[in-house]
């Protein structure tokens, strides 16, 4: 007969440990690639509306009339966005085009906008 063991050996255990590392690694890894999708998520959002404001402020203010182009900031989100416009001709009569480049305030462009005005 053989003598009963309660527990268990010191390679089971190992094992069990080892197994469990690689899970919580990947959790981990996971975790870290959500919070970072989150965060660039957040960024092209924000990128997006100060895109829109300026896109609308240049429709209200017949930018696009003039062909103006420009540039300057928009703090929104606790965020200095950097912004540049360009207005140019589209192939339609009485149409031009827009584009609105939003950047981070370390110059990484995240969006370009294009929209369209009517002209007279």
């Amino acid at each position: 007969m053989s003598p009963h063991r309660n527990g268990f050996s010191l390679l089971e255990v190992l094992v069990a440990l080892a197994v469990l590392a690689l899970a919580m690694t990947a959790l981990v890894r996971t975790a870290a690639l959500q919070t970072r999708g989150l965060i660039d998520a957040r960024e092209l959002s924000y990128a997006q509306w100060v895109a829109s404001n300026v896109l609308a402020d240049a429709r209200l203010s017949r930018a696009a009339n003039r062909l103006d182009s420009g540039q300057g900031e928009m703090e929104l989100g606790q965020v200095r966005w950097r912004w540049t416009m360009d207005v140019a001709r589209s192939p339609l009569a009485g149409v031009s085009r827009i584009d609105v480049s939003v950047s981070t305030p370390n110059g990484r462009r995240v969006l370009v906008l294009t929209g369209f005005a009517q002209t007279p």
